[in-house]
């Protein structure tokens, strides 16, 4: 059965007779939160080596749930990565009726998966998805948490965080979290608000590798890669935020008009961009229309999706992507 999302958190501290729970989705950080969520509600924490067991193989999922606990109390049984592997020995599972709470990690499930509709259909287990939220949306879901702690939000400012906040989950409550302090008593936040409290300045390898692609600084990106991977950045978390700085640009280039400046688009946008953005949006803008940014986006997708295949050398992959997109844009600026 479905968990709806409004029933999600009431459900996450009391499972209730629940045997098998699966949580999937795109936002990995929230599903493995969410799991971590259960272990604490049922036997408090992942250090109790009687009643918690965590499986990343399939193959003893069945004799862990239905052993007894040696100590008391219920069990929980937490496997990762679960996948279409863990299909039979899930039915055979369910046949049991364990005593054991068995909570499944998986990915990015989609309706067909043979897992996920079992989970949904049926009445012995609990299915539970975590998705980004999208731009879109996320002026209002951030709306909506601020206004939950009694912290009011300008809806230009809500909507600058849309085009510069990821909508993992993770990001949203962090961002929530920043803002409920800064807002302080005033209970309010302004553009200028939310603009000082979550911009980063691009101080960071990751962003300065970032800038420097989307710049064409081919040199820049290559040096700022190495010092940004030295540091024990992933490649993943590299294309995930480029993919980001991707997406808004290719948002804020279609809202520059027929015969419009760059710069004159960038100063007339609403919301604004951070004043520290403004020379890399204005470069980039320039170099980059919808299209070339469209395509830079299949580009980062794929390398995403490249980055978490076993076989294939993540870093080295990132690092091409990366450089081709640079080379683009430099390629761009001297036409």
């Amino acid at each position: 059965m479905k968990i709806d999302a409004a029933r999600v958190e009431a459900f996450l501290k009391n499972p209730g007779a629940a045997n098998v729970i699966l949580i999937y989705g795109p936002d990995g950080g929230l599903v493995a939160e969410r799991a971590l969520a259960l272990v604490k509600a049922v036997v408090g924490s992942t250090d109790d080596a009687f009643n918690y067991t965590e499986l990343h193989d399939v193959t003893r999922l069945l004799e862990e749930a239905t052993a007894a606990s040696l100590m008391g109390g219920r069990r929980v049984v937490r496997l990762r990565d679960a996948g279409e592997s863990a299909v039979k020995p899930v039915e055979a599972l369910l046949k049991t009726k364990p005593e054991a709470l068995v909570i499944l990690e998986g990915g990015e499930l989609t309706p067909k998966s043979k897992l996920r509709t079992l989970a949904e259909k049926s009445s012995d287990m609990a299915c539970i998805a975590c998705y980004a939220v999208d731009a879109a949306r996320l002026p209002r879901a951030l709306t909506e948490r601020l206004r939950a702690l009694g912290v009011a939000i300008d809806s230009e400012a809500a909507a600058w965080v849309g085009l510069n906040l990821a909508g993992e989950d993770g990001a949203i409550r962090q961002a929530v979290e920043l803002l409920y302090l800064y807002a302080g008593e005033s209970r309010r936040l302004s553009l200028a608000d939310v603009q000082a409290a979550l911009a980063d300045g691009g101080e960071s390898s990751m962003q300065d590798a970032i800038d420097a692609t989307l710049t064409g600084d081919t040199a820049g990106t290559d040096r700022a890669l190495a010092l940004a991977f030295e540091a024990g950045e992933s490649p993943v978390a590299v294309v995930r935020i480029l993919l980001g700085e991707l997406m808004r640009l290719r948002v804020l280039a279609a809202q520059i008009s027929p015969g419009e400046s760059v710069s004159e688009a960038v100063a007339g946008m609403r919301p604004p961009v951070f004043f520290k953005r403004v020379p890399v949006v204005t470069k980039a803008l320039g170099l980059w229309n919808v299209a070339a940014l469209s395509q830079a986006i299949t580009a980062a997708l794929n390398a995403e999706a490249a980055c978490k295949t076993t076989h294939i050398p993540d870093t080295a992959y990132c690092r091409q992507m990366m450089l081709g997109l640079a080379s683009r844009a430099r390629n761009a600026g001297r036409r």
